[in-house]
């Protein structure tokens, strides 16, 4: 099992609501696959959200990059920006491999 942290940045086409990224860290903290929560950031001018979380996966990158991505739109639409469009994911293996 491996830790990978999970960055991502989403533009919504709806103007964001005041507390938008605080949202989007409650609905991460509050569904199942994120070990960890990081901070989220908001630029209202752009419409755009970032976020990061840590999942275990098992096997490697690819599975994460795909849970990552999943649980990054189930985070945007339980946060309330369901037609939120993903721009960026960054997958980064934080366990070193194994000799």
């Amino acid at each position: 099992m491996h830790d990978y942290r999970i960055r991502f940045s989403a533009v919504d086409p709806e103007p964001l609501a005041t507390h938008a990224a605080l949202r989007l860290v409650a609905a991460l903290e509050d569904m199942p696959g994120p070990a960890r929560v990081g901070q989220a950031r908001q630029d209202d001018a752009a419409r755009r959200v970032e976020a990061e979380f840590v999942i275990v996966v098992r096997h490697g990158m690819a599975d994460a990059a795909r849970d990552g991505s999943r649980l990054a739109k189930e985070g945007l639409k339980a946060a309330n920006m369901p037609d939120a469009t993903l721009l960026e994911l960054n997958v980064l293996r934080e366990s070193a491999p194994e000799p």
